[in-house]
């Protein structure tokens, strides 16, 4: 009888906290801890354990995500404790049916060798202009493929050569403030710039946003929606779904047709943290999808970064938890950059603009820029006690005067007004 390793739950907190070593640059990082959770630490193919053609293993993977009743999460998980693909398909009904707990399932991954119809459905759309990359591909991600759980394949539409860029998640709240967006925006825009693909989940709000400014820069963006790549949702934004398709990137594990479910979300988010190096969390309230992904993305070892918002906002009660459990502050890009590739550097500096009479600065942003100076600058939390702001506050205030061009960080943990505006 083949011994089926047993599914463990892990009941640690969300994350861990470590003292950085003497030298590093902050005080305090994250480091996620999950027990129980294994990855695979070189992609896939240590489980191609006999030479199998390729149009084999394309053949599995259209017949595995087009069956209802194989999942991801069961087959990798028969296929580790057999040892590999091909010991899995030389492997008796019985014993499948022990590992994937159904006789039906056992039958359906023995079928997939020889799923003509498969094959024939994943040409149909291949034809109509949509390319699908399967798990055996070249071209799918090895981070993806780390996670326990990878799709069996993506249905994409536009540039797929962006799945081998480095690449950050920025996700958040549906209902974003302005702050929030400004954010998001900023930071997307900053991360691409340097080229880091942006990816986000197309909802609404800080996930919008992401996407659209992350079109600026060479890094781009990659939209992972959570219905097929057919279905017009959510419909604010078509014209944004129009343009990525273009020259960015937009991929699915749910089949062309498929309606966006609750479901499917969590699903999806697992999708986002997997092609990630790193998760940064703009806004969420307390029961944000937002705060799934970067559960996830603890869970797959990845860096979990959050953006402090105000105190006084709903949406930014998640993005705060994290931070007292331990996520890495986020004031901007140089921060993430910093901490997953420091041989990137900062993105590109753009000489500031001189701000018009219209700039729209929240109360505490106004209040930070009067406590600044150009030179030497200051800490937050002198600028705290002469603005009379809490410390979350005051670090929402400064990212807020920093991407309106009007503070920079003047290093060591100082902050100062920035050099003189282009005239």
């Amino acid at each position: 009888m083949i011994l089926f390793p047993a599914v463990t739950v892990s009941r640690a907190p969300f994350g861990t906290i470590r003292k950085r070593t003497p030298g590093e640059s902050a005080d305090w990082t994250f480091r996620p801890l999950a027990p129980g959770r294994t990855t695979f630490k070189k992609g896939l193919r240590p489980l191609l354990d006999r030479p199998l053609s390729s149009a084999l293993l394309r053949r599995l993977a259209f017949s595995w995500a087009r069956s209802r009743v194989l999942t991801p999460r069961r087959v990798w998980s028969v296929v580790r404790a057999l040892g590999g693909i091909s010991a899995t398909l030389a492997a008796s009904e019985g014993e499948l049916a022990e590992g994937l707990k159904s006789p039906e399932r056992a039958r359906a991954l023995l079928r997939s060798t020889d799923d003509r119809e498969a094959e024939r459905w994943a040409a149909g759309l291949e034809r109509s202009g949509m390319a699908i990359v399967t798990a055996f591909d070249e071209a799918y991600p090895r981070a993806l493929a780390e996670i326990p759980d990878p799709p069996f394949l993506l249905f994409a539409f536009g540039n797929v050569a962006r799945l081998s860029l480095p690449a950050v998640a920025v996700v958040g709240s549906r209902g974003a403030t302005r702050y929030g967006r400004e954010v998001a925006g900023r930071l997307s825009r900053d991360l691409s710039l340097a080229g880091v693909c942006v990816i986000s989940g197309f909802a609404r709000g800080i996930d919008a946003e992401a996407h659209a400014a992350a079109r600026e820069g060479p890094g781009g963006t990659i939209a992972v929606l959570g219905c097929g790549l057919d279905v017009d949702y959510p419909r604010e934004n078509s014209r944004l779904k129009d343009s990525l398709r273009q020259s960015q990137l937009i991929v699915s594990e749910h089949p062309p047709g498929e309606e966006p479910r609750a479901a499917n979300f969590p699903v999806r988010n697992r999708i986002i943290a997997g092609l990630s190096s790193g998760v940064v969390v703009v806004e969420a309230s307390r029961r944000s999808g937002s705060l799934i992904t970067a559960r996830l993305a603890a869970d797959f070892g990845r860096d979990v970064f959050a953006v402090p918002g105000s105190v006084f906002s709903e949406t930014s009660v998640g993005a705060h938890e994290l931070l007292r459990d331990g996520a890495i502050l986020c004031r901007g890009a140089e921060d993430v950059l910093s901490e997953l590739f420091p041989a990137i550097g900062g993105p590109p500096r753009p000489r500031v603009a001189a701000p018009g009479p219209a700039l729209d600065l929240s109360p505490e942003a106004k209040a930070l820029l009067r406590a600044l100076t150009s030179e030497g600058g200051a800490t937050p939390d002198e600028l705290g006690d002469q603005a009379d702001l809490p410390a979350a506050s005051v670090l929402a205030a400064l990212f807020e005067l920093e991407a309106a061009g009007l503070a920079r960080n003047a290093g060591g943990g100082r902050y100062a007004l920035s050099e003189g505006p282009v005239a």
